[in-house]
């Protein structure tokens, strides 16, 4: 185990974003500001969706793909593309407003801290280097060198010490950064990969690794406090609700821990044999709802993990979902693509077809939210974004 100096965390929220009210589990309507949109990997927007979408523009890059997932804030998309160059783009056009030329690829999402005494876009790459970009401009602040690759997004908090970053890394290296200079407040190693973005929780970081285990670290000290055994390695981000875990594996097994006491509370599969889990988990109402390697996306009670529906998708469906209010109602939408190119939105209490547009290429990254727009990339270089009347 490496640890290295030590912080005092408040009481793990975000950093205040100037935007519509959420609940402390969603995104607000105008941000959607790391890969899973909240600290506790949710995957919820509070945004309000009125269905069909239509496209609102699509841009395609030569010669690249995307594999992450975007985020956005300030109206600007933040995303990475394979062939090294990140872009910063405008929602509402899809023209660009800078680019950053890296030596190696981008495949996981950034984060933005929505905070204007630092607008900082923080992003790894795929030979381990964390950047610190200026959101205006793309100069950068700062760089943080780990000794592999890094595959999930950044996650950004607030302490007594300032801002802090976040991030894991294929070296098994999970690591607590200065948000302002990139100083490392301390770091803490597992047993195998990471590949999953961090979760935060009630002043715990959740990581769940490929050394078979669920860990969870003491958020102010860096030290774990807990390790649940699981049934082997995967790299999908924790979702955290209502004290419990939910996420799946490359066994494709389904899991709820308990976070206090910390134990397996229950498992299940969706009866696929070798189909694995690559998508996290989304929350919406009583479920837990991720895609499948198996072609679909699936739903399951977080109480005790019964599978409540499953809708059958064209491709695997590596993308995590996205889940935003459906109307004036209490109804929700999940939103995911899938590898063959198509993108649904279906009910989240049902599974029931509500939309489907086929972009083509493949989507591994997930769908993001903001201002009322979708925002999705996929494998052949084009990033697509959908709003719910045509543009004037």
């Amino acid at each position: 185990m490496k640890l290295v100096g030590a912080m005092m965390l408040t009481a793990a929220v975000a950093l205040a974003m100037t935007a519509a009210p959420a609940a402390p589990d969603e995104a607000p309507t105008e941000v959607w500001p790391m890969i899973r949109g909240t600290l506790a990997g949710t995957g919820r927007s509070a945004t309000r969706l009125s269905f069909p979408l239509v496209e609102a523009w699509h841009r395609t890059f030569d010669k690249t793909a995307f594999e992450a997932t975007p985020v956005i804030v300030g109206g600007t998309i933040y995303v990475g593309d394979l062939d090294g160059t990140f872009h910063a783009i405008a929602l509402d056009t899809g023209e660009t407003r800078w680019t950053f030329k890296a030596d190696a690829g981008f495949p996981a999402a950034a984060a933005v801290s929505p905070d204007a005494a630092l607008p900082l876009v923080v992003v790894g790459d795929a030979e381990g280097n964390v950047r610190a970009l200026d959101r205006e401009t793309g100069k950068v602040c700062w760089e943080y060198h780990t000794e592999a690759e890094i595959s999930g997004g950044p996650t950004l908090i607030d302490s007594k010490q300032g801002p802090l970053v976040l991030v894991g890394s294929q070296d098994a290296t999970l690591s607590c950064l200065q948000l302002a200079d990139g100083t490392a407040v301390w770091t803490y190693e597992i047993g195998d990969q990471i590949r999953c973005s961090p979760t935060v929780a009630g002043g715990s970081v959740f990581v769940a690794g490929c050394d078979g285990s669920l860990h969870i670290i003491d958020a102010t000290t860096g030290k774990e406090t807990a390790a649940v055994p699981i049934d082997g390695p995967t790299g999908t981000t924790p979702a955290a609700h209502d004290g419990r875990i939910f996420f799946g594996t490359e066994g494709g097994i389904f899991y709820g821990i308990d976070i206090a006491p910390a134990r397996e509370a229950w498992k299940t599969s969706a009866g696929v044999k070798g189909r694995a889990y690559r998508s996290s988990a989304a929350i919406a109402g009583e479920l837990a709802i991720v895609g499948s390697r198996g072609r679909a996306i699936e739903a399951f009670s977080r109480a005790d993990g019964t599978q409540r529906w499953r809708h059958p998708m064209r491709g695997r469906v590596d993308a995590s979902p996205l889940v935003v209010h459906l109307g004036d109602g209490d109804r929700e939408a999940i939103i995911v693509g899938d590898s063959a190119g198509r993108i649904v939105a279906v009910d989240a209490a049902t599974g029931a077809p509500i939309w489907e547009f086929d972009a083509g290429g493949d989507f591994v990254g997930g769908a993001a939210v903001a201002n009322g727009r979708i925002v999705l990339a996929n494998g052949d270089g084009t990033i697509w974004c959908f709003a719910q009347s045509a543009p004037q």
